[in-house]
């Protein structure tokens, strides 16, 4: 269906760059490279926007436009009522935060519209219809928004905000986006709205740090699908932002203020011979080189507390308390020295040793109630803290070995010694 003529109150949504060496050489020669940014998961579905004009009439638009109420786009209609809801709730936010007393001209939340596929044997195809305007009804079951075998989140429909913009006057020259922690606050307030949040914060090179390689969307345990996990199911990517995007001292710079990063497996999906493009023009240069100026080649792969609900949250926090230096410490204890310094035991077997420990003692405290957490948590588990115990012995290892290979040599010295003195 063509999009009406009139697409006066249409306010486009970006184009992302990709993180090409000349971009991110090219931030980096500025001071914005080292202020704060974040790294929020890249969703994969269509993107979407919410309108409210006037504070009255609720539109909807895709990437090109502001839709005719009867064009069916991926059966977003089952979602109007609460589409409405939250654009007016975030208005009032919008205009309390800000000290707006008049009508609020023009607020837009962009987004993205996924979900509708989920293949596990266990799950079933979505039962629900969306209904449009002129009655046609249309099954979510039957709604494809993406093609690619992963990442699958939820076999309902479901939204992602990322961004908000609004404009007192309406005017489009007053558009004003909001930074990302004015975002998160407004949308932490609006009932029932799913939206981006930090993997990491830091620098920009903390954020190209991120291990986007071994990502696993986190998005269906949040919907409920934890104990469905789909094996292989990685994100699509992150997008990495400066937490003031927006705002013209940061945009006077005159360089990328937000970027995307997908993972090579998807891109060899979406597009078939990028997978090697993507390496040589990203993953060995831009992230190789962030690699190596985060603490000569630290991997950023988290288990983010703020992608958690409280449980699962405090569940984590609890274990990653368990890896600790008095732990290694105990660790190296019932290894010995020998081992160590004829490498029979290397790092990563201490890495596992320490993960395993830490492991055993957090099962032996923790509450019951988190062993009846969802299978995919469990795993997320394991994972955050082993890349916590790696993090801990890269750091260590070096004093670790340089300390045994002291304490041997001095040990070497005393029998040294005392041989010669025995044979005088």
């Amino acid at each position: 269906m063509p999009l009406p003529q009139n697409q006066d109150d249409f306010s486009a949504y970006t184009e992302i760059d990709l993180p090409t060496e000349t971009r991110i050489d090219a931030i980096r020669r500025t001071a914005i490279a080292n202020q704060e940014w974040v790294a929020c998961e890249k969703v994969h579905g269509t993107n979407f926007a919410i309108y409210l004009l006037n504070e009255s009439e609720v539109r909807f638009a895709k990437r090109s436009g502001i839709m005719d109420p009867n064009e069916n786009f991926f059966g977003y209609h089952l979602l109007i009522d609460d589409f409405t809801a939250q654009v007016r709730a975030l208005c009032e936010l919008l205009k309390r935060k800000y000290g707006v007393t008049g009508r609020m001209g023009r607020v837009v939340l962009h987004g993205e519209l996924f979900g509708a596929k989920y293949t596990h044997p266990l799950v079933p195809k979505s039962a629900k219809w969306c209904v449009l305007p002129n009655k046609k009804r249309v099954p979510i079951s039957g709604v494809e928004i993406q093609s690619e075998a992963f990442p699958q989140y939820s076999p309902e429909l479901h939204y992602f905000a990322f961004d908000i913009k609004y404009s007192v006057s309406g005017a489009e020259e007053a558009m004003v986006l909001l930074p990302f922690d004015d975002f998160t606050e407004v949308c932490s307030q609006v009932p029932h709205l799913l939206y981006a949040k930090p993997l990491v914060r830091g620098t920009l090179d903390e954020c190209l740090a991120f291990d986007v390689e071994n990502f696993i969307t986190p998005l269906p345990a949040l919907l409920g699908l934890g104990n469905y996990p789909l094996e292989g199911n990685l994100a699509e990517g992150v997008v990495i932002r400066h937490v003031r995007r927006g705002d013209p001292a940061v945009e006077c710079s005159g360089v990328s203020t937000i970027i995307k990063l997908r993972c090579s497996s998807f891109m060899e999906l979406k597009h078939p011979g990028k997978q090697q493009e993507l390496k040589a023009t990203f993953l060995d240069t831009v992230r190789a080189g962030a690699l190596q100026r985060m603490r000569g080649g630290k991997k950023v792969t988290v288990l983010t507390d703020a992608m958690l609900p409280k449980l699962e949250a405090a569940a984590n926090a609890l274990l990653l308390n368990n890896v600790s230096k008095g732990r290694l410490n105990n660790v190296l204890s019932k290894i010995g020295r020998e081992p160590l310094l004829s490498s029979e035991v290397q790092e990563e077997d201490v890495v596992l040793m320490l993960a395993q420990d830490a492991l055993k003692d957090f099962l032996k405290e923790t509450d019951p109630v988190v062993l009846n957490t969802s299978l995919s948590f469990r795993k997320a588990l394991i994972r955050s803290v082993y890349f916590a115990a790696e993090d801990l012995l890269r750091g260590e290892w070096k004093r670790i070995m340089e300390r045994e290979r002291a304490s041997q040599t001095e040990i070497d010295a005393a029998i040294a010694a005392l041989e010669k003195e025995e044979a005088q």
